[in-house]
């Protein structure tokens, strides 16, 4: 890739991202349907898991993604039970790790070169 390491910080900033969203306040919102947040979950820990996926090639280093994403999910949901504003619910560490999981298996397909076209489309639209 071109622009890796851009797309290293960029994952970076995200993982601070769900982490300061996973342990901030947030006002309580009327969701469309029950259970929203499993929904917000798995796509944010899907979206987590899938970037990281996609700057790797390895397999071995899919796993580490994935084991790390899957940690910092059940490890978020236990620092959340430690506040006065949150809790702790074992179903959000289940849909953020089956998030993390369904990009692991889309390791394999296609859908993993997304960023790897998008890198390859910037750079030769900057250089032409």
């Amino acid at each position: 890739m071109h622009y890796r390491r851009l797309w290293l910080l960029l994952g970076w900033l995200y993982v601070l991202l769900v982490l300061y969203g996973s342990l901030s306040r947030v006002p309580d919102i009327d969701m469309p349907f029950d259970n929203t947040d499993k929904l917000i979950h798995f796509l944010m820990y899907f979206i987590l898991a899938g970037w990281f996926v996609q700057l790797y090639s390895r397999r071995s280093q899919h796993i580490v993604i994935l084991g790390s994403a899957i940690l910092l999910g059940i490890i978020i949901e236990f620092l959340q039970g430690l506040t006065a504003y949150r809790s702790f619910d074992m179903l959000d560490a289940l849909a953020n790790s089956i998030g993390a999981l369904s990009a692991f298996l889309l390791a394999g397909t296609s859908l993993a070169l997304l960023l790897k076209r998008f890198d390859n489309w910037l750079y030769q639209r900057r250089n032409h």
